[in-house]
C-alpha cells in the first residue's frame, strides 16, 4: 500500500503553480510600438517576436488601424519575456477566392490568403532583418518597413 503525504503533494503543487505564474509576472515586460510601411501606418498586420535564445517563448500582437500594437506572451497584452528577439511582420490584403489553376483543397467556398502588401522578406524572422531587445520596464519598438 502506498501512502501519500498530503502536505508534500500540496507543497509540490504550490511550487509548480508559483513557477508557472511567476513566468509571466517576473520575467515579462510591456512591449508596444507602431509599424509603418513606406512611412504610412500598417493596419491589421501580425507582429511576432521570436526569441533568439533557445527555450524562449514567442510574443505576438496585431496592429490596429493606426499601426499600433501591444505584445502578449501568456495572455493578451501581457508583454514579452526579457531578452533578444528576431521580429517578423505579416501583412496581407483580404482573403480571396482561388485564382484559376491555383492549388487549394477544392472545398466549396474556399478562400485563399490575400496578396502580400509588404515585401515577403518581413514574413519570417530569419529574413526580416528586424531585431529587438525587451528590457525591464516599458519597451517601445517602432518598425519602419521599406522595400
Amino acid at each position: 500500500m502506498v501512502t501519500v503525504d498530503v502536505r508534500a503533494v500540496v507543497f509540490v503543487l504550490v511550487c509548480v503553480w508559483a513557477s508557472v505564474c511567476g513566468m509571466a509576472g517576473g520575467r515579462t515586460a510591456a512591449v508596444s510600438g507602431k509599424v509603418t510601411y513606406k512611412g504610412k501606418p500598417l493596419a491589421n498586420a501580425d507582429v511576432s517576436f521570436s526569441p533568439i535564445e533557445p527555450n524562449g517563448r514567442a510574443a505576438t500582437g496585431r496592429t490596429d488601424g493606426s499601426g499600433k500594437f501591444t505584445l502578449g506572451t501568456f495572455g493578451v497584452s501581457d508583454g514579452a519575456i526579457l531578452g533578444k528577439y528576431r521580429v517578423s511582420v505579416i501583412a496581407r490584403g483580404p482573403d480571396r477566392p482561388p485564382k484559376a489553376g491555383e492549388v487549394g483543397s477544392g472545398m466549396p467556398g474556399e478562400m485563399m490568403p490575400g496578396d502580400a502588401i509588404i515585401p515577403p522578406k518581413y514574413f519570417a524572422p530569419d529574413t526580416s532583418e528586424l531585431t529587438a531587445e525587451v528590457k525591464r520596464g516599458g519597451n517601445t519598438v517602432n518598425l519602419d518597413l521599406k522595400d
